[in-house]
């Protein structure tokens, strides 16, 4: 709300004078991070996608850093804590999508370090399990279907090891 109120105003002064590349490189920027939260990196390419200049560029995202619009390390933690609880992923395959977001891998180790606090591996496997694959049975099913099973979780970057233990429990579960 108030990146948009600070857009409408700045909107407002450059009406009244001549806007230069570089207010229209930052509107641009605003109006994008208006609808979403993006990385620099991001950010940077959608803007250059746009025809702008790279000094521009980087003089707008610089100043967005500055203001606190505009923080990796926060994109990063918000991003993470939504792929996993969307069921996007967990683990390696969040940081290889944050790094094809031009997230440091630092960055992305710490926020996925943080994020595994908050929501347990374990507990986000049984959350995808039982949404994707509730009929499952590791028991009584086919090899071939257990390798599509273990497969899918493995691409969502699971450990083969919680995998397996998470479906060894389960069996001890239905045991009882």
């Amino acid at each position: 709300m108030r990146l948009r109120k600070r857009r409408r105003a700045q909107i407002r002064t450059l009406k009244g004078s001549k806007s230069s590349t570089a207010s229209e490189i930052y509107l641009r920027a605003v109006s994008l991070l208006a609808r979403r939260d993006h990385s620099s990196d991001e950010l940077g390419r959608k803007l250059s996608a746009k025809g702008y200049s790279s000094e521009g560029i980087d003089e707008a995202i610089q100043k967005l850093a500055h203001e606190g619009y505009l923080d990796d390390r926060r994109f990063a933690q918000r991003w993470t804590e939504y792929a996993i609880r969307s069921g996007r992923g967990y683990g390696i395959r969040i940081l290889q999508e944050l790094s094809r977001k031009g997230i440091s891998r630092e960055i992305a180790s710490q926020a996925i370090e943080n994020a595994a606090s908050e929501y347990p591996e374990y507990d986000s496997l049984a959350a995808i399990v039982s949404r994707r694959f509730s009929a499952f049975d590791p028991s009584s099913a086919p090899l071939k279907e257990k390798q599509r099973v273990y497969s899918y979780l493995q691409r969502r970057g699971f450990s083969l090891h919680s995998i397996t233990s998470y479906f060894t429990n389960k069996d001890k579960e239905f045991d009882r």
